[in-house]
Protein backbone atom coordinates (compact mmCIF):
# COMPACT_ATOMS: atom_id res chain seq x y z
CA UNK A 1 0.00 0.00 0.00
CA UNK A 2 1.83 3.48 -0.94
CA UNK A 3 2.02 5.54 1.63
CA UNK A 4 -2.09 6.54 1.40
CA UNK A 5 -4.64 6.46 -0.88
CA UNK A 6 -4.82 10.96 -1.17
CA UNK A 7 -1.92 11.81 -3.22
CA UNK A 8 -1.95 15.42 -1.04
CA UNK A 9 -1.69 13.01 2.44
CA UNK A 10 0.94 10.91 0.84
CA UNK A 11 2.95 13.60 0.40
CA UNK A 12 2.21 14.54 4.06
CA UNK A 13 3.21 11.60 5.38
CA UNK A 14 6.62 11.17 3.75
CA UNK A 15 7.32 14.92 4.29
CA UNK A 16 6.44 14.21 7.83
CA UNK A 17 8.59 10.82 8.32
CA UNK A 18 11.12 12.69 6.57
CA UNK A 19 11.51 10.93 3.67
CA UNK A 20 12.88 12.59 0.41
CA UNK A 21 11.44 10.96 -2.38
CA UNK A 22 8.55 8.47 -0.81
CA UNK A 23 7.67 6.03 1.03
CA UNK A 24 4.95 3.22 2.36
CA UNK A 25 3.24 2.20 5.46
CA UNK A 26 2.54 -1.05 7.20
CA UNK A 27 0.68 -0.09 10.40
CA UNK A 28 1.00 3.21 9.95
CA UNK A 29 4.47 3.63 9.90
CA UNK A 30 6.09 4.97 7.16
CA UNK A 31 9.11 3.01 5.75
CA UNK A 32 10.95 5.13 3.29
CA UNK A 33 11.53 4.56 -0.46
CA UNK A 34 13.74 5.40 -3.31
CA UNK A 35 12.94 5.48 -7.20
CA UNK A 36 14.80 2.83 -9.41
CA UNK A 37 17.97 3.98 -9.82
CA UNK A 38 18.69 5.88 -6.65
CA UNK A 39 19.35 4.44 -2.71
CA UNK A 40 18.47 5.29 0.66
CA UNK A 41 21.28 6.97 2.18
CA UNK A 42 22.86 6.17 5.70
CA UNK A 43 19.88 7.87 7.66
CA UNK A 44 17.39 5.85 5.41
CA UNK A 45 15.53 8.73 4.50
CA UNK A 46 17.50 10.54 1.80
CA UNK A 47 17.56 9.33 -1.94
CA UNK A 48 20.71 9.99 -3.42
CA UNK A 49 22.45 8.05 -6.69
CA UNK A 50 24.86 5.51 -5.91
CA UNK A 51 28.37 6.11 -6.63
CA UNK A 52 29.84 3.95 -10.15
CA UNK A 53 32.91 3.55 -10.23
CA UNK A 54 34.72 3.11 -13.94
CA UNK A 55 37.95 1.83 -14.70
CA UNK A 56 40.44 1.19 -17.80
CA UNK A 57 41.87 -2.16 -17.54
CA UNK A 58 43.98 -4.39 -19.73
CA UNK A 59 41.24 -6.06 -22.27
CA UNK A 60 38.38 -3.75 -21.05
CA UNK A 61 36.74 -0.89 -19.43
CA UNK A 62 34.42 -1.94 -16.09
CA UNK A 63 32.53 -0.46 -13.17
CA UNK A 64 31.78 -1.52 -9.99
CA UNK A 65 28.40 0.22 -8.03
CA UNK A 66 28.75 0.64 -4.37
CA UNK A 67 26.81 -1.79 -2.67
CA UNK A 68 26.51 -3.97 -5.44
CA UNK A 69 29.90 -5.96 -4.86
CA UNK A 70 30.15 -6.62 -8.52
CA UNK A 71 32.45 -6.09 -11.08
CA UNK A 72 31.08 -5.73 -14.54
CA UNK A 73 32.20 -5.44 -17.77
CA UNK A 74 30.96 -2.18 -19.83
CA UNK A 75 33.17 -1.82 -23.17
CA UNK A 76 35.32 -5.09 -24.13
CA UNK A 77 38.56 -2.86 -24.87
CA UNK A 78 41.42 -2.10 -23.16
CA UNK A 79 42.43 1.41 -22.44
CA UNK A 80 44.79 3.31 -20.81
CA UNK A 81 42.45 6.74 -21.50
CA UNK A 82 39.43 7.56 -20.91
CA UNK A 83 36.66 9.45 -19.51
CA UNK A 84 32.67 10.14 -19.60
CA UNK A 85 29.92 12.28 -20.41
CA UNK A 86 27.16 11.73 -18.46
CA UNK A 87 24.34 13.61 -19.99
CA UNK A 88 24.85 11.96 -22.68
CA UNK A 89 25.26 8.68 -21.38
CA UNK A 90 29.00 8.56 -23.09
CA UNK A 91 32.28 6.59 -22.56
CA UNK A 92 34.63 8.56 -24.79
CA UNK A 93 37.92 6.45 -24.94
CA UNK A 94 41.42 6.01 -26.65
CA UNK A 95 41.37 2.44 -28.64
CA UNK A 96 42.74 1.17 -31.90
CA UNK A 97 44.90 4.73 -32.12
CA UNK A 98 41.81 6.87 -32.79
CA UNK A 99 39.70 8.80 -29.73
CA UNK A 100 36.34 6.69 -29.58
CA UNK A 101 32.68 7.08 -28.61
CA UNK A 102 30.67 4.28 -26.67
CA UNK A 103 27.05 5.33 -26.41
CA UNK A 104 24.45 3.49 -23.97
CA UNK A 105 20.84 3.42 -24.81
CA UNK A 106 20.18 2.91 -20.79
CA UNK A 107 22.51 3.92 -17.99
CA UNK A 108 25.26 1.90 -18.63
CA UNK A 109 23.57 -0.63 -20.21
CA UNK A 110 22.20 -1.60 -23.62
CA UNK A 111 25.50 -0.59 -25.98
CA UNK A 112 25.00 1.06 -28.97
CA UNK A 113 27.42 1.10 -31.95
CA UNK A 114 30.92 2.56 -31.15
CA UNK A 115 32.24 5.21 -33.47
CA UNK A 116 35.46 7.40 -34.23
CA UNK A 117 35.72 10.91 -33.04
CA UNK A 118 39.00 11.75 -34.27
CA UNK A 119 42.72 9.98 -34.65
CA UNK A 120 45.05 11.67 -32.21
CA UNK A 121 48.48 12.55 -33.81
CA UNK A 122 49.97 10.20 -31.52
CA UNK A 123 49.30 7.96 -28.37
CA UNK A 124 47.54 9.23 -25.75
CA UNK A 125 48.35 8.70 -22.06
CA UNK A 126 45.72 10.76 -20.78
CA UNK A 127 41.95 12.87 -21.74
CA UNK A 128 39.22 14.49 -20.17
CA UNK A 129 35.59 15.38 -21.58
CA UNK A 130 34.60 18.85 -21.62
CA UNK A 131 30.95 18.03 -21.33
CA UNK A 132 29.52 22.38 -21.20
CA UNK A 133 31.40 22.91 -24.36
CA UNK A 134 31.24 19.06 -25.66
CA UNK A 135 34.61 18.73 -26.66
CA UNK A 136 37.48 16.35 -26.07
CA UNK A 137 41.17 16.95 -24.58
CA UNK A 138 44.03 14.66 -24.36
CA UNK A 139 47.71 14.64 -24.02
CA UNK A 140 49.57 12.97 -26.36
CA UNK A 141 52.27 10.41 -24.97
CA UNK A 142 55.32 11.02 -27.68
CA UNK A 143 55.08 15.22 -27.12
CA UNK A 144 54.65 17.26 -24.44
CA UNK A 145 51.39 18.42 -26.16
CA UNK A 146 47.44 18.52 -25.65
CA UNK A 147 45.35 18.16 -28.51
CA UNK A 148 41.56 18.62 -28.71
CA UNK A 149 38.40 17.65 -30.81
CA UNK A 150 34.74 18.50 -30.62
CA UNK A 151 32.62 15.57 -29.63
CA UNK A 152 30.79 15.79 -32.85
CA UNK A 153 34.16 14.70 -34.76
CA UNK A 154 36.15 17.82 -36.32
CA UNK A 155 39.83 18.18 -37.17
CA UNK A 156 42.53 17.57 -34.04
CA UNK A 157 43.58 21.16 -33.38
CA UNK A 158 46.46 21.85 -30.62
CA UNK A 159 45.85 23.45 -27.36
CA UNK A 160 49.66 23.61 -26.08
CA UNK A 161 53.04 21.81 -26.84
CA UNK A 162 56.48 22.72 -24.89
CA UNK A 163 59.29 22.21 -26.36
CA UNK A 164 62.06 20.32 -24.08
CA UNK A 165 59.68 18.41 -21.94
CA UNK A 166 59.92 14.56 -22.10
CA UNK A 167 56.92 13.16 -23.40
CA UNK A 168 56.18 10.49 -20.70
CA UNK A 169 56.30 13.15 -17.40
CA UNK A 170 52.73 14.35 -18.94
CA UNK A 171 50.15 12.35 -17.84
CA UNK A 172 46.34 12.53 -15.48
CA UNK A 173 44.86 15.20 -17.33
CA UNK A 174 41.67 16.72 -15.87
CA UNK A 175 39.25 19.29 -16.52
CA UNK A 176 37.00 22.24 -14.97
CA UNK A 177 34.95 23.23 -18.09
CA UNK A 178 33.09 25.96 -16.43
CA UNK A 179 36.23 27.22 -14.95
CA UNK A 180 37.32 26.98 -18.77
CA UNK A 181 40.89 25.38 -16.80
CA UNK A 182 42.60 22.27 -17.89
CA UNK A 183 44.71 20.51 -14.97
CA UNK A 184 47.56 18.00 -15.02
CA UNK A 185 50.71 16.65 -13.63
CA UNK A 186 54.67 16.85 -15.15
CA UNK A 187 57.99 17.06 -14.38
CA UNK A 188 57.30 20.30 -13.01
CA UNK A 189 54.57 19.38 -10.48
CA UNK A 190 51.07 20.27 -11.57
CA UNK A 191 50.17 21.95 -14.43
CA UNK A 192 47.24 24.00 -15.54
CA UNK A 193 46.31 26.43 -18.97
CA UNK A 194 43.02 27.40 -20.42
CA UNK A 195 40.96 25.48 -22.42
CA UNK A 196 42.67 27.58 -25.19
CA UNK A 197 46.18 27.26 -24.32
CA UNK A 198 47.30 30.29 -23.23
CA UNK A 199 47.83 30.94 -18.90
CA UNK A 200 50.21 28.29 -18.53
CA UNK A 201 51.32 27.66 -15.10
CA UNK A 202 53.52 25.34 -13.49
CA UNK A 203 53.94 23.80 -10.36
CA UNK A 204 50.68 25.33 -8.72
CA UNK A 205 50.93 23.23 -5.24
CA UNK A 206 53.33 23.99 -2.68
CA UNK A 207 52.44 20.84 -0.59
CA UNK A 208 55.45 18.67 0.38
CA UNK A 209 54.06 16.08 -1.91
CA UNK A 210 55.14 13.66 -4.69
CA UNK A 211 52.12 13.71 -6.67
CA UNK A 212 51.27 10.50 -8.40
CA UNK A 213 47.58 11.45 -9.72
CA UNK A 214 45.38 14.54 -9.16
CA UNK A 215 41.36 14.67 -9.06
CA UNK A 216 39.43 18.03 -9.39
CA UNK A 217 36.35 19.11 -6.97
CA UNK A 218 34.73 21.38 -9.71
CA UNK A 219 31.91 22.26 -7.31
CA UNK A 220 34.54 24.08 -4.69
CA UNK A 221 37.15 24.84 -7.06
CA UNK A 222 39.83 22.50 -5.67
CA UNK A 223 42.34 20.53 -6.85
CA UNK A 224 43.40 17.00 -5.05
CA UNK A 225 46.29 15.26 -5.43
CA UNK A 226 47.85 12.09 -3.89
CA UNK A 227 51.33 11.15 -3.46
CA UNK A 228 54.19 10.42 -1.37
CA UNK A 229 55.19 12.09 1.80
CA UNK A 230 58.23 11.96 4.40
CA UNK A 231 60.62 9.79 1.53
CA UNK A 232 57.68 7.19 0.58
CA UNK A 233 56.91 6.31 4.19
CA UNK A 234 52.86 7.36 3.91
CA UNK A 235 50.66 7.91 0.95
CA UNK A 236 48.89 11.02 1.62
CA UNK A 237 46.15 13.92 -0.01
CA UNK A 238 46.59 17.39 0.10
CA UNK A 239 44.10 19.76 -1.74
CA UNK A 240 44.71 23.03 -2.91
CA UNK A 241 42.39 26.18 -4.18
CA UNK A 242 42.92 26.59 -8.59
CA UNK A 243 45.49 29.07 -8.09
CA UNK A 244 47.60 26.82 -6.12
CA UNK A 245 46.49 27.82 -1.81
CA UNK A 246 46.70 25.35 0.38
CA UNK A 247 43.53 23.74 2.14
CA UNK A 248 43.45 22.34 5.30
CA UNK A 249 45.91 19.91 6.14
CA UNK A 250 47.63 16.70 4.71
CA UNK A 251 45.69 13.82 4.76
CA UNK A 252 47.44 10.59 5.97
CA UNK A 253 45.92 7.15 4.18
CA UNK A 254 49.19 4.75 4.93
CA UNK A 255 49.74 2.17 2.41
CA UNK A 256 53.29 3.03 1.83
CA UNK A 257 55.32 1.50 -0.48
CA UNK A 258 51.95 0.90 -3.19
CA UNK A 259 51.50 2.58 -6.15
CA UNK A 260 48.64 4.59 -7.11
CA UNK A 261 47.29 3.74 -10.61
CA UNK A 262 43.45 5.72 -10.09
CA UNK A 263 42.28 8.80 -7.71
CA UNK A 264 38.78 10.49 -7.65
CA UNK A 265 36.84 12.90 -5.67
CA UNK A 266 33.52 12.87 -4.71
CA UNK A 267 32.39 15.48 -1.62
CA UNK A 268 34.32 14.74 1.34
CA UNK A 269 35.02 11.25 -0.41
CA UNK A 270 37.89 9.91 -2.20
CA UNK A 271 38.49 6.73 -3.90
CA UNK A 272 41.71 5.30 -5.27
CA UNK A 273 43.34 1.96 -6.65
CA UNK A 274 46.57 0.75 -5.27
CA UNK A 275 48.56 -2.38 -5.48
CA UNK A 276 48.51 -2.16 -1.34
CA UNK A 277 48.06 -6.07 -0.18
CA UNK A 278 46.83 -7.05 -3.66
CA UNK A 279 45.03 -4.84 -6.66
CA UNK A 280 42.57 -3.37 -4.84
CA UNK A 281 39.74 0.28 -4.97
CA UNK A 282 39.74 1.80 -1.92
CA UNK A 283 37.80 4.83 -0.38
CA UNK A 284 37.68 7.38 2.74
CA UNK A 285 36.56 10.43 3.88
CA UNK A 286 38.63 13.83 4.28
CA UNK A 287 36.75 15.73 6.35
CA UNK A 288 39.16 15.05 9.30
CA UNK A 289 42.49 15.82 8.56
CA UNK A 290 44.22 15.53 12.15
CA UNK A 291 44.68 12.03 12.44
CA UNK A 292 45.38 9.12 9.78
CA UNK A 293 41.87 8.66 7.59
CA UNK A 294 39.88 5.45 8.12
CA UNK A 295 40.26 3.72 5.00
CA UNK A 296 37.54 1.80 3.79
CA UNK A 297 37.91 -1.50 1.07
CA UNK A 298 35.66 -1.19 -2.04
CA UNK A 299 36.35 -3.84 -3.83
CA UNK A 300 39.31 -6.64 -4.47
CA UNK A 301 39.93 -6.24 -8.28
CA UNK A 302 42.51 -8.78 -9.05
CA UNK A 303 43.98 -6.54 -12.02
CA UNK A 304 45.78 -3.31 -12.55
CA UNK A 305 43.48 -0.44 -13.05
CA UNK A 306 45.30 1.88 -15.69
CA UNK A 307 42.46 4.61 -15.55
CA UNK A 308 39.59 5.21 -12.95
CA UNK A 309 36.75 7.77 -13.14
CA UNK A 310 33.82 8.42 -10.39
CA UNK A 311 30.50 8.03 -12.68
CA UNK A 312 27.75 10.33 -10.86
CA UNK A 313 25.67 13.48 -11.74
CA UNK A 314 27.43 15.45 -9.31
CA UNK A 315 30.64 15.00 -10.96
CA UNK A 316 29.25 16.56 -14.26
CA UNK A 317 27.52 19.53 -12.78
CA UNK A 318 28.19 23.63 -13.26
CA UNK A 319 30.39 24.57 -10.40
CA UNK A 320 29.79 27.25 -7.49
Amino acid sequence: MICAVSPITAESVCKDAGCSHSCITAVDIPTCTCPEGMVLGEDSKTCTVPVTILMGMHREISAVTEGEGEVRSLVPIGTTAFDFHYNNKEIIAFADNNIMRYSFAGELTMPKQPSAIATPTSRVSSLAVDWIHQDVYWISRQRSAIEASSLSGNSVREIIAVEGEESSDWNNLVIDPAAEKLFWLGRKGVYSCGLNGKNLKSNITSWPVDAEDIALDTQNKLIYIIGNYGNGVNKVVAASHYEGTPVGDIVTIGQSGSKIYGFGVLGNTIYWESNHDGENLYKCKIASAKEKANVTLVEELYQIVYDLKIYHPDIQKTGK
